[in-house]
């Protein structure tokens, strides 16, 4: 039989379409293929053109997003297209234009956070921090857990254009919810 059950099974995960924010943080998508095979809708156009104004400093409108779609909608789908295009400036320029949305920018920092990992034990800034190669800047948070301010935010993220993306954040909610309940 040819290769694992692991990698038969991504194969289909793959090949049916259905992503996760995952495997867009562990680098698993083609980012061409990704765009050969979907269609970029007006609100992701409108989505990525804020994102791309913002960073750029075009704007000084919100700089957090709240996708609202039912479930199902495409909120992860969006989030992956948003995350390779930022990480890639040529795949933008090729993808939205040469004078398109943020083609000023070169590559930007993505990082992310699904709520169906878990097995976060540093939390989602824990999670977070270490994708940035920063984990013990968060250190004083972890234990016990608990949530970092405003200032630490901006001192663990200034330097340069950071995007950061968070998917199923209830599933991890839950889970939590759980753990804190049989420690108590």
């Amino acid at each position: 039989a040819e290769g694992s059950l692991f990698e038969v099974m991504d194969t289909f995960k793959i090949k049916d379409g259905v992503l996760d924010l995952s495997d867009l943080l562990e680098h698993k998508i083609d980012p061409q293929r990704f765009f050969d095979e979907n269609f970029v809708t007006s609100g992701m156009k409108t989505l990525l053109e804020k994102t791309f104004s913002r960073l750029e400093g075009a704007s000084d409108q919100a700089s957090a997003f709240l996708l609202t779609q039912a479930m199902g909608g495409g909120k992860t789908h969006i989030m992956i297209a948003l995350g390779l295009l930022a990480a890639d400036a040529a795949l933008r320029k090729n993808i939205l234009g040469a004078d398109g949305p943020g083609s000023k920018l070169g590559a930007v920092r993505v990082v992310g956070f699904t709520g169906r990992q878990s097995d976060a034990p540093l939390g989602i800034w824990g999670e977070i921090a270490d994708q940035l190669g920063k984990k013990d800047f968060f250190k004083d948070y972890y234990s016990p857990l608990q949530a970092p301010g405003e200032t630490a935010w901006i001192n663990l993220l200034k330097g340069e254009p950071t995007i950061i993306l968070l998917d199923e954040l209830p599933p991890y909610y839950g889970i939590r919810q759980v753990q804190t309940d049989r420690q108590q």
